[in-house]
């Protein structure tokens, strides 16, 4: 039978130890590496390329449904009528000057 060392050997648990940590810091330290270059990557890299996809989510078409029919009571006045409507929007992050933009078209529309 193998006989059992009472006595621990502090100097290489300790070594032991220093290893270890080294390693799990190792191992931290290339997983922040990998994720600041994902973000470096995300963030300026492809910048445009979020970019315009934010813009796409934002911008949207809205169809206008088609004419319908009058409606009329019954001695023949018409109640409801079919007439154009015209909406302007404006995003006041895309427009330089609000004010201005705002003149130039108070003409048209009014």
């Amino acid at each position: 039978m193998k006989r059992q060392n009472s006595f621990r050997d502090y100097t290489a648990e300790s070594a032991l130890f220093v290893r270890r940590a080294l390693v799990a810091f190792l191992g931290i330290l290339l997983l922040t590496g990998v994720l600041i270059a994902n973000l470096y990557n995300l963030q300026i890299l492809r910048f445009t390329d979020y970019q315009t996809r934010s813009n796409e989510n934002r911008i949207k078409l809205v169809p206008i449904a088609p004419s319908r029919g009058i409606i009329y009571d019954r001695n023949g006045i018409p109640l409801a009528l079919n007439r154009t409507i015209y909406q302007i929007e404006m995003m006041p992050e895309k427009v330089d000057n609000v004010q201005q933009t705002l003149d130039a078209l108070r003409s048209v529309v009014d």
